[in-house]
Order: structure tokens, then sequence, then C-alpha cells
């Protein structure tokens, strides 16, 4: 019975424990924030402080102190596992989720303090040599479970307990598919062990709010290391991307106070250009380029998370040049961003974008439309991607959405006069701060204008730039 207990133990510390080298990348350094931000976009600054439910800690990352002890430690629910306090309640109503479910799950292993990690490494240390436990056991204070954020689940009854094969029991596809909703990530997922540092553990849990674990999920970033190291080359809603003269293109950072800051080189080959668009195509949470050229193809460049752009992949083939479109999401239940767009003889397409790729076949919306400029932007501030279509006298005419592809009925009218001036313009987020909303549009006499809207109107026009007369301008 002793042998057979030791057995399992050693394994289950085997499994809690495994380990390679962490993604150099990230090792090399990050800018270091002691809180976690708050607001609308959250930040991807790195958190140390062991306080905060944000901390990173992995094998190049200890805790600081590396005998820190979490204030507000609780037991769950009468039972010998520790936890901190929010991180018990939340690992109450994620069991409880998963009960109305039907699945019964349990804690297995919860907190564990700085002096067990040692006493646990120090002997794998004698019992095969350092450089062997640093492969399978992590260190004193390199721990998550020291943080009391982390707890290790399975199903009541142990089947799968603590092995890769929880994940495919039905309690293990419940977890990984809704623990997010309760503020948990399943923190070494299957995949990523050059990154995380640790074997694929679907059973480890790690509370980060639901805030972080929502916007992880639906962005479709696994790791915490990932998300951390992200620095997308568009980073703001209200960056503006130009082409100039000579085909080189542009950012130009907003820095959230109603301006840019200096002005960034993407690169050169970018002439022939109709129009641009930013537009996260493939919903991955990284701003990507859609290009719409004169020789009737339509290109997507896709943001990398660590900076910088994929190359050009084609989502449309031919007859493009011909078109105005705008890109953003028509229809409120399709997961990805596809395009609107004019035909010549003025009938307005809808060309949807079922998987991140390449574009559908379109749907006809409408007709009337000949040579009219577009730009899809919740106006009135409904989460519907509403048009706004420029006539030919100048006036700026709302076409509502009803959030499922079509036109509201009788809902259409002036919302603004004089935009036959108006050359281009695209919707812009936070570019006077966080929660506001507005148009970026470069004027027929190269000034770059800002239009801040409200709920259903525009609250105020001012230049935020001259000279822009030979750029091609997007956002």
């Amino acid at each position: 019975m002793l042998i057979s207990g030791l057995t399992r133990w050693r394994d289950y510390v085997r499994r809690c424990a495994a380990v390679v080298v962490v993604l150099s990348l990230f090792l090399a350094g990050a800018p270091v924030a002691q809180a976690a931000p708050s607001g609308e976009q959250l930040s991807t600054r790195v958190v140390t402080d062991p306080n905060n439910s944000w901390v990173l800690v992995n094998k190049s990352r200890p805790l600081s102190p590396a005998q820190f002890v979490p204030p507000d430690l609780v037991r769950w629910n009468g039972t010998g596992h520790l936890l901190r306090s929010q991180t018990a309640g939340a690992i109450n109503q994620l069991f409880a989720g998963a009960r109305a479910a039907g699945h019964s799950l349990e804690v297995v292993s919860a907190y564990r303090s700085y002096a067990t990690q040692s006493s646990l490494y120090s002997s794998y240390v004698q019992m095969y040599g350092q450089a062997y436990a640093d492969q399978i056991s992590a260190r004193p204070g390199y721990s998550e479970h020291q943080t009391g954020l982390a707890a290790d689940v399975g199903n009541v009854g142990g089947g799968c307990g603590l092995t890769a094969c929880f994940g495919t029991t039905p309690g293990g596809r419940w977890v990984a598919a809704n623990a997010h909703r309760y503020g948990f990530i399943v923190r070494y997922p299957s995949g990523y062990t050059n990154i995380t540092g640790y074997a694929y553990e679907p059973w480890h849990l790690r509370y980060v709010g639901v805030q972080l674990a929502t916007a992880m999920k639906s962005r479709g970033i696994p790791t915490l290391e990932q998300y951390f190291s992200a620095r997308p080359t568009i980073k703001s809603g209200a960056d503006v991307l130009a082409a100039d003269s000579s085909g080189v293109l542009w950012q130009y950072p907003a820095n959230g106070r109603g301006g840019f800051g200096t002005r960034v080189k993407i690169g050169p080959g970018w002439a022939g250009l109709k129009s641009g668009f930013v537009a996260d195509w493939n919903s991955d949470g990284v701003n990507d380029i859609v290009a719409q050229w004169n020789n009737g193809t339509l290109t997507v460049y896709r943001g990398k998370l660590t900076g910088g752009f994929l190359s050009a992949i084609r989502v449309g083939t031919a007859g493009w040049q011909s078109m105005n479109i705008t890109v953003g999401k028509w229809h409120n239940g399709h997961r990805f961003p596809g395009v609107v767009g004019t035909a010549a003889d003025g009938a307005m397409y809808y060309y949807p974008n079922a998987a991140g790729g390449a574009l559908g076949t379109r749907l006809r919306i409408g007709q009337g439309f000949q040579g009219l400029k577009l730009v899809l932007a919740d106006f009135d501030n409904d989460r519907r991607q509403d048009l706004l279509v420029t006539k030919s006298g100048g006036d700026l005419v709302l076409f509502r959405s009803d959030g499922a592809g079509k036109f509201v009925p009788e809902t259409r009218r002036k919302v603004g006069s004089g935009w036959n001036a108006v050359a281009q313009s695209h919707a812009s987020f936070g570019f006077q701060g966080p929660g506001t909303r507005g148009l970026t549009a470069k004027a027929a006499d190269g000034r770059l204008l800002y239009f801040s809207l409200g709920s259903g109107l525009f609250t105020g026009t001012r230049t935020v730039g001259p000279g822009w007369q030979t750029f091609s301008v997007f956002r």
C-alpha cells in the first residue's frame, strides 16, 4: 500500500510539473506593470504582483517574493484544499454550471506552499539529480499552485483523474468549452508545451477573471504567455494606415487623446491600391489588412501577435476594381467580418466570410447605389453595423441594419451634408479616449477629419491633420 501510494504521488507530481523551455522570444523580456489594467481594452503588459489575479508565473518568471502566501486563503467546501477566496467562489459557480449540464466535478489539488513545493522538488533532486528534476518538477517559488489561483479538477469518482484523457471525458470537454464563463482558463492546453513549459494538463485551471478569460477565448489566444507577449502592429481601433504616392504603407498610431504618435513604416509595395480596410478577418484578436487593388483582386494580410503581417492571401479574385466596398460585420450571427459592395449597375451585395478566408457566394441586399461611397459603422450604438451612404449631391444617408443582413424598413434618413468633399471614411474606436466612437475621414482638400459619434448623431467635427492629399487613407 505504501509503495503503491508513493508511486501514484510520484506520477501525479510528474504530470503536474513536466517541463520544457518556455518560448525564447517571450523570455527575452517584456514591459512590466504591477497591477492588472482596467478599462475597455485589456492591456498586454505583464503583471508580476502576486496579489493580482493576472500574475504570470512560469519556469522563467518566479513569484516575488518567492515565499509569497496569499492573504485570503480559504478552505474549499470544508475540505483540506485551500484557494484564494475569489477563486473558491468562482470554482463553486463553475461546478454548479457543470452539474446543471450533467457533469460532476471536484477539486483534486489546489494551493501548495513554498515549503511544500521545496520539499517535493528536493526529493526529486535527490532521486534523479537536478537536471532531470528540473524537467519534471517546478522549483519552489515558480509554481502556479502557490498563487492560490490554480486548481486541479477531476470527475467525481476519479475517471481519467489527472491524466490527459480527462480532456476527452464529457466533464473535461465541458470544462474546456465553458471555463471562461467563470473566469478560468485551461492553463496548459494541448500542443503548446514549447510555450507554457508544461505538458498538456486539461485538469489544471487557472483563475484570471471573467474579463480576461473571455477575451482570450473569443480571440483564440490559448496561453497567458501568448496573451502577454502580444505586440500586434495595429494595436488600436483608432490607428490610421495610409499608403503614400510611392507605394509605402505607414501606420499612424492613435494616442487615445485625439491625436497620433510618430508614424511607423510598415513597408513598400502598396502602389496600385484602390482602397484598404483594417479588420480582424479571421477573428483571432489581431487586426488584419484587407486590400482592394486596381487590378481587380481582393487580398488579406493577416496580422501576427508578435507584430508584422503574413504574406497576402487572395480572398476575391476578379472584378473588384469596379466596385465600391466597405468591410465589417454586416450580419451579427456571423463570426467573421465580410464585405459589402456596390457593382457598376448599382446592385449592392454582401459577401460573407464563412471561415476567416476566402469570401463565399454573394447575396444581393439592395439596388440603386451606382457609384456611391459606403462605410459600415454602428451609428446608433445598438451593436449593429449600419450602412452610411454618400449620395451624389453630398448628403450622407443612414441605412439602418437589422443585424441579420438586411435593412430595417423605413428607417433611412439624412445624417449629414457636404460629404461629396469627403474622399474616404472609416469607423474609428477609442480615438478620443476609451469608449469613444466616430469616423475618420480624408477630405478632398487633403485634411484628415474626425467626426465624433453619440447614439444616432454626430457630436462634433474637427481637423486632426493636413497634407493627406497624396495618401490613400484607411483604418
